[in-house]
């Protein structure tokens, strides 16, 4: 049983230490422990707790809202980390083969059990922010009465901060019933990224997102959140693993689990790290800045997050070869425990900081013009051929996406290398041209001006969509997992099996090249015909969304149109879809050329006060040049490699398709 398993203690051997699970769950109130004293520490520090002079709310609240965040924040890390391990990096079930009736796995149940536990805390500790959160703002003391009740309401329907914290709130009330109800790994898996989309409304009401570039905080923050979940969740989650597979003598399980998670913390680290340099700059203004008391918390912040840094990587360069032996295994629990820890003291440093007023103040300039109302950003200069390169306004949160995937490759790369297997360098630089092309589109001109100009918006979009994708295509990601990462025999889930997993009904959908290119063509059709357009173009998580749902699936279709290993049957279908998108592509850049179609989003473009450029309706026919630049050109090179290749196959009877177009592992 699970509540009997028990470390052994390495000075005297044969004694055991603790019961696995109340062992895991004392250092987790342990942890608990340390947050909360370092948040009432770094409260008392920087005066985050103070009296104010005005609209006080009282001692109780001031004190107990930091405290509260703390909570929330680390219960919040414990949720992700542990959803995370059951859904990728513990093996599911409690034998090697992984059949579909063997008993769970332990750790697995060790590790679902301690998130159904933590995402009820998260309920009520949300629940408990948002009342003292609204209290604190109004300056009153918590109380039951009618209009307490009444201003809160109002506070969570109509003002930004209650408007998050309700939104989390809501995340938070169905990840607790998800992982309650869901044992397979696909459904904890999905319970993960509804968990992970609270990082949303909190990097929306962070101080960063305050800075005077709005829209860069709240993706710097965002990036952080991510970091932070999952960097703080999985160490506890590994504290909590770390006993039950150390009992069952499973060292190769063991150090599996710990290498794969020291490379997820890996990522992790760096995405916090980079992502805390960015929110502190935009908090901190000038490196006097430091001096000040948010400034002080912010360089204990940075020195813990090295340490914690140094002890992971003692993790993966010394401790994991140690586990096996009673001491080693122990040593390494004990590492685990450090972490969580001091992770749990920077947490409560975090909370504190959020109740810290920065040197740079919160509030923002008034918004002056239209385009600030209505973009956030005023209108950029006129759009010349020097501004397509010059112009830059950096998205971190899509930086940090796209410089993840780029090393990800890259270390695909280098292992394929070290197997011995020959990767084509033609592939690598095909990817990362898209990579190049992605920053680009999503952090220069086509972005900054897709939001004046419906012809840049095309651009950014169809690029996004097609361009990009091909490019990446090429560079066949999926190919170089298959050949890089092994497949795993101890149950679990990771990459490979993820990809894999499909029932022969969803995999012939995956595959039909018809479905991928009816789905990219509708999708565009939706946006810019329906109220979907203004959606992306108002909201920055809509506009993400929006680039990230295009990219996703420009890239399945370049994958199944371009697959080279398929029946000749198959092989007419894809012909056939890149002809017929190509041409609905170029019946779309005709009416917009030509003024067919309805001008677009009129409103959105007429109120933004541009007084450069071509008017709407000009500039509309722009976008169809668009269209025929970005959407039907790569589709008719495409189209003409397809067919030559097939020529050139059919004539000479090659079978070789290595060489050719990639095969993409669909």
């Amino acid at each position: 049983m699970i509540g009997e398993v028990t470390l052994m203690n390495s000075a005297t051997p044969g004694r055991p230490v603790m019961s696995g699970r109340w062992q895991s769950l004392v250092w987790l109130l342990a942890t608990l422990a340390v947050s909360v004293a370092a948040v009432i520490a770094s409260a008392a520090f920087s005066g985050a707790a103070a009296e104010r002079e005005a609209l006080d709310p009282g001692a109780f609240v001031r004190w107990a809202l930091p405290i509260a965040l703390t909570v929330h924040h680390l219960v919040l890390g414990v949720v992700v980390g542990c959803l995370i391990f059951a859904a990728t990096l513990v093996p599911s079930k409690g034998t090697d083969t992984a059949e579909e009736d063997s008993a769970a796995h332990p750790a697995f149940t060790r590790v679902r059990t301690v998130a159904v536990a933590a995402s009820f805390v998260w309920l009520g500790s949300v629940v408990v922010v948002t009342v003292l959160t609204y209290a604190n703002l109004v300056g009153q003391p918590v109380s039951g009465s009618a209009a307490f009740l009444s201003q809160l309401t109002y506070f969570l329907t109509d003002l930004i901060v209650g408007q998050a914290w309700g939104a989390i709130t809501v995340i938070a009330f169905f990840v607790c019933n998800l992982a309650f109800f869901f044992r397979s790994t696909t459904g904890l898996a999905c319970t993960a990224l509804l968990a992970l989309t609270a990082i949303v409304p909190i990097s929306l009401i962070g101080h960063a997102a305050g800075s005077d570039d709005h829209y860069a905080g709240v993706g710097a923050l965002a990036v952080h959140w991510l970091g932070v979940l999952v960097w703080v969740g999985g160490v506890a989650a590994l504290a909590v693993t770390i006993p039950v597979l150390a009992t069952m003598g499973t060292t190769l399980v063991t150090k599996s689990v710990i290498a794969r998670f020291s490379a997820l913390a890996g990522v992790a680290f760096f995405l916090v790290l980079g992502s805390g340099v960015i929110n502190a700059a935009l908090r901190l203004g000038e490196w006097d800045g430091l001096l000040s008391r948010y400034g002080q918390l912010i360089v204990i912040k940075f020195s813990a997050t090295l340490l914690l840094g140094a002890i992971g990587f003692t993790h993966r360069r010394w401790s994991i070869t140690q586990v096996g032996s009673r001491s080693g295994t122990l040593l390494a629990w004990r590492l685990v425990i450090v972490e969580v820890l001091i992770m749990g003291a920077v947490i409560g440093v975090t909370a504190a900081l959020g109740r810290t007023a920065p040197p740079v103040p919160l509030e923002l300039e008034p918004a002056i013009t239209p385009a600030e109302v209505l973009t956030g950003y005023p209108v950029p200069p006129s759009l010349t051929w020097y501004r397509w390169l010059s112009e830059w306004r950096w998205d971190w949160l899509c930086l940090a996406f796209i410089l993840t995937a780029a090393a990800v490759y890259l270390l695909g790369v280098r292992r394929t290398r070290i197997t011995g297997e020959r990767w084509p360098r033609k592939r690598t630089v095909s990817w990362f041209t898209g990579i190049v092309l992605l920053v680009y589109v999503t952090c220069g001109a086509p972005t900054i001006y897709g939001m004046v100009l419906i012809s840049a918006h095309t651009v950014m979009l169809l690029a996004i969509a097609v361009l990009i994708p091909l490019l990446l295509a090429f560079g066949s990601p999926l190919d170089l997992l298959r050949l890089g990462v092994p497949r795993r025999t101890d149950g679990s889930r990771g990459p490979r099996e993820w990809i894999e997993a499909r029932t022969p009904i969803v995999s012939s959908v995956v595959r039909n090249p018809l479905f991928s290119g009816a789905v990219l063509v509708l999708s565009l059709t939706l946006l810019y015909y329906t109220s979907l357009l203004r959606l992306s173009l108002e909201f920055w998580i809509a506009h993400q969304v929006t680039n990230l749902y295009f990219l996703i699936i420009g890239f399945w279709f370049m994958a199944t149109v371009m697959r080279t290993r398929v029946k000749p049957r198959t092989r007419l279908r894809q012909i056939l879809t890149i002809a017929g998108v190509a041409g609905i592509f170029l019946l779309w850049a005709n009416m917009l050329a030509f003024g067919v179609s309805p001008v677009l989003e009129v409103d959105w473009f007429s109120s933004l006060d541009r007084t450069w450029g071509p008017a709407i309706a000009v500039d509309q026919q722009h976008a169809g040049t668009a269209v025929l630049l970005i959407g039907v050109a790569p589709l008719a090179v495409v189209l003409a490699r397809f067919i030559s290749y097939k020529s050139s196959s059919t004539s000479t009877g090659a079978t070789d398709t290595s060489r050719s177009l990639p095969d993409a592992f669909l």
